[in-house]
C-alpha cells in the first residue's frame, strides 16, 4: 500500500491466519517477514475437523471442473460449480458435530466478488 507521497507501507502482522497458511506467502512475497499474530485458540480450533484431508493442516485444495461465467457487463467472473462446492464445505462446517461453527463465523476468500455471492445468498451470511 502506498500513500500520496509515494512511501510504501508493508503490512507484516497477520491477525487472521494459522501459521501453516502463512509460510509460503511469507517466503515468496515477504522475505520471511510475516508475523503470526492470530489468537491460537481461534486458528487451531478446527485442526481436528473430520473433513480435513490432513489433520492438523487447516487447508483444503479441491479441484472443481466447471466453466467461468459473468453476469451482464460485470467485470467480475465466477464459476457456479466452484461456488456450489464452497457452499457444501460451508454447510459441512456449520453442521459438524465435532466443531461448533456458526454460519456468521465462516469467511470465503476469493479474488472475485461474484464468486462469494452465491454462497452468501444460500447461507444468508
Amino acid at each position: 500500500m502506498s500513500d500520496v507521497s509515494g512511501q510504501v507501507t508493508k503490512l507484516v502482522k497477520n491477525y487472521r491466519s494459522h501459521e501453516a497458511l502463512l509460510t509460503l506467502p511469507s517466503r515468496l512475497f515477504y522475505h520471511r517477514e510475516l508475523v503470526v499474530c492470530a489468537d491460537p485458540t481461534v486458528v487451531t480450533s478446527l485442526l481436528g475437523w473430520e473433513k480435513l484431508p490432513k489433520k492438523g493442516f487447516p487447508l483444503i485444495f479441491h479441484g472443481v471442473r466447471g466453466s467461468e461465467a459473468r453476469e451482464g457487463k460485470s467485470p467480475s467472473w465466477f464459476n457456479p460449480a466452484e461456488a456450489v462446492q464452497v457452499l457444501r464445505y460451508c454447510c459441512l462446517l456449520a453442521q459438524s458435530i465435532s466443531s461448533q461453527v456458526s454460519a456468521s463465523d465462516i469467511g470465503v476468500i476469493t479474488p472475485y466478488r461474484k464468486q462469494v455471492c452465491p454462497a452468501q445468498a444460500r447461507l444468508a451470511l
